[in-house]
């Protein structure tokens, strides 16, 4: 399962402390710019094969607010933050990243109109036992970029590289002029930097800016369902978003790139693919219930009283939740699907599933989505009572499906060995995200009916932590 924010980042801190640096050249960044230059690929050579984690930090003089990292496929874990300048990059993998002709990929890029990279001020690696490696020399090969090359992890001071503020392509090239410099005061007859050395013979920012701007706008493609808020994309490359009474926009995706809750996009392009995530809004949660078997003092009641407020839960009856009831397999996929705040059209394969049951369109939305399988190829088993380890299987697979990333890890209870195969990937997840617990002894009761309780905690732990 994939992590969560930057919690590797701290563990790659923690791991520092015994780490080696690497003095000696040789790591190289690659950026292969598509042909309108704000879309690239991301690689990195010249590392250890043991390479399973990675962090690099970019330099840049323009702002990188709207840079973006969307990590490959293989990787487990992606991030990135933006600082004054700096786009820092977090990739981690299960197992030792693997390359083609000594390149690893890493992931795709989006970068704003004009930005270039002026060098690599951080490259940190791990290996497979967490073994930290700091390099202090790191090249940057940008073929979009004025500022391709350098030598030494920020550049700076290159003097005589091809990535630093003083090399070629740089404000100062002091060495790395003459007449086919590219600095502005080191620009000769076919000098092609910045401010003062431009030919046709050369490349600069604004050269590349200019191009990206006369990129042609027009209408987006809209991926998914508007059962919950509407949009409306423009000619204009504009796409307007209004959600519905009750609904919030939780997150928005242009090619699969996360723009956060956005109402307005601009500038778009006629091969962008916007996809919008609306979620119900949150109510706050009293503590109290209508439920005459839900006393207020017991350490389930703020939790119930979560879920029936944000309607993800009803009781039993008006006055009754069943707290000691436990939670069937269709009780839960239909929470999910609640939760998820979609529509769905469609059937299972389930002969025990009718499509007319209360359950049964929240079945085959989980099962179009792989979120379950049933307990054999033609039975759901709707009205049995769902396991503790099945349900961590079930939540589990839903996070990722929603890209709420999860350490990954293997789960610590004094029972650890009972839990199943297939499941102790999701319950290590769940638990080292604090959704899941054991009992007081330390058990984590793999084979033992879940509760509706236990359930309600679940969510209200899992909507509190990731604000969803």
């Amino acid at each position: 399962m994939k992590k969560k924010y930057t919690l590797w980042a701290g563990a790659l801190v923690a791991s520092l402390l015994m780490s080696t640096t690497a003095f000696a050249a040789g790591p190289s960044v690659i950026i292969q710019r598509d042909n309108d230059s704000n879309n690239a690929r991301l690689y990195l050579t010249g590392v250890s094969e043991d390479t399973t984690s990675v962090e690099i930090s970019l330099k840049s003089k323009q702002n990188l607010e709207n840079a973006h990292f969307l990590g490959s496929e293989d990787l487990a874990y992606s991030h990135h933050t933006e600082k004054d300048g700096v786009l820092t990059i977090y990739a981690d993998s299960l197992s030792v990243l693997e390359s083609q002709n000594n390149q690893i990929y890493l992931g795709n890029l989006t970068l704003p109109d004009g930005v270039s990279f002026t060098g690599v001020s951080k490259l940190i690696t791990l290996n497979s036992k967490d073994a930290a490696t700091s390099y202090t020399q790191v090249s940057l090969e940008d073929d979009g970029s004025d500022n391709s090359g350098g030598n030494g992890a920020g550049g700076d001071n290159g003097d005589n590289g091809t990535g630093g503020d003083n090399g070629t392509g740089s404000d100062n090239g002091s060495n790395g002029g003459g007449s086919n410099g590219g600095g502005s005061n080191g620009g000769g007859s076919n000098g092609g930097g910045s401010s003062s050395g431009g030919s046709s013979s050369g490349s600069s920012s604004s050269s590349s800016s200019s191009s990206s701007n006369s990129t042609t706008t027009g209408r987006p493609v809209i991926k998914g369902d508007q059962a919950n808020g509407m949009i409306i994309a423009n000619n204009d490359g504009s796409v307007s978003i209004q959600p519905h009474d009750g609904y919030e926009v939780r997150d928005v995706l242009v090619n699969g790139v996360s723009q956060g809750p956005e109402q307005q996009l601009l500038h778009l392009k006629s091969t962008d693919v916007v996809e919008v995530i609306f979620a119900a809004v949150q109510q706050p949660s009293t503590g109290s219930t209508n439920f005459s078997d839900v006393p207020a003092n017991q350490w389930y009641a703020p939790a119930v009283s979560y879920v029936t407020q944000r309607g993800l839960f009803s009781g039993v009856s008006e006055t009754q939740f069943a707290p000691s009831q436990s939670m069937t397999r269709g009780m839960l996929v239909s929470v999910l699907y609640r939760f998820n705040g979609t529509s769905h059209t469609g059937s299972s394969p389930f002969a025990d599933v009718s499509s007319d049951a209360w359950y049964g369109t929240a079945v085959s939305w989980a099962y179009a989505n792989n979120l379950v399988s049933g307990v054999s190829d033609t039975s759901f088993a709707p009205n049995t009572p769902i396991t503790r380890e099945q349900a961590a299987v079930m939540l589990a697979r839903y996070l990722k499906f929603s890209s709420v990333a999860l350490e990954n890890g293997t789960p610590d209870f004094q029972d650890t060995a009972s839990i199943s195969g297939y499941a102790k990937e999701s319950v290590g997840a769940m638990q080292k995200a604090g959704l899941l617990s054991g009992d007081n002894e330390g058990n984590f009761r793999p084979d033992a009916q879940i509760t509706r309780p236990e359930i309600a905690s679940i969510f209200m732990r899992l909507c509190q932590k990731y604000g969803i």
